[in-house]
């Protein structure tokens, strides 16, 4: 069956983020905290905003439950009220893609990045998700990235837009191509309008190379 470029139509499906955010907690005096807050016991960040809602990080310097003990874990806590959630109408489940990494000391970069990946849904019954075993402590206190007693923790996070929009779209050169049609465009004006889609790639390809460059 032949088809004509007129004839094509395309829809896409694009999985976007309502809000991104970074914070950075830094846990000062190590010792002192590990001899203070024993398994189970977590030390929590100020609580910063990402896509309205409040959110900590908890630092549990011998884990968050018993089968933890011996390791650092670290977990995202969803921070506001179910009510103060409700009133401000965003009391719904938040899908967050969230990293956990420790964070290099400037004059002595780490030979290699430590980090942990996950999603999670958050909402009234699962305020607080992350990771149990982040790291054993003594891998911890023999890295480089705890030094001078000191070490801190970033957290990236991106909370999805759920559900996944979907948008109809004017079919593009390179969409014509995958479908194995040729474009029988006969004025420049159209075929300017079908080639927009590589323009646009070719500025977002610059745009991320220019914001690659500002990565930690």
């Amino acid at each position: 069956m032949s088809t004509t470029a007129g004839e094509v139509t395309v829809s896409a499906a694009a999985a976007t983020a309502a809000a991104t955010k970074c914070h950075m907690f830094k846990i000062e005096g190590y010792k002192r905290i590990k001899t203070m807050y024993g398994n189970g016991r977590s030390i929590d960040s100020c609580g910063f905003e990402a896509a309205g809602r409040t959110w900590r990080i908890q630092f549990f310097p011998d884990g968050n439950r018993t089968d933890s003990a011996g390791f650092v874990s670290i977990v995202l806590k969803l921070e506001d009220s179910a009510a103060a959630a409700a009133a401000a109408g965003n009391d719904n489940d938040i899908l967050v893609e969230f990293r956990f990494s420790l964070v290099s000391h400037r004059d002595k970069p780490a030979s290699r990045p430590y980090g942990k990946t996950y999603t999670a849904t958050f909402n009234k019954a699962r305020k607080a998700l992350g990771c149990g075993h982040f790291i054993r402590r003594d891998d911890l206190e023999k890295s480089e990235f705890l030094r001078d007693d000191c070490l801190a923790v970033r957290c990236d996070m991106a909370v999805l837009n759920n559900p996944v929009c979907v948008k109809e779209h004017a079919a593009q050169a390179q969409d014509l191509e995958r479908l194995g049609v040729v474009c029988d465009c006969k004025d420049d004006t159209c075929k300017g309008y079908h080639n927009r889609g590589a323009v646009s790639s070719f500025r977002e390809a610059i745009v991320k190379l220019f914001l690659g460059c500002f990565h930690l």
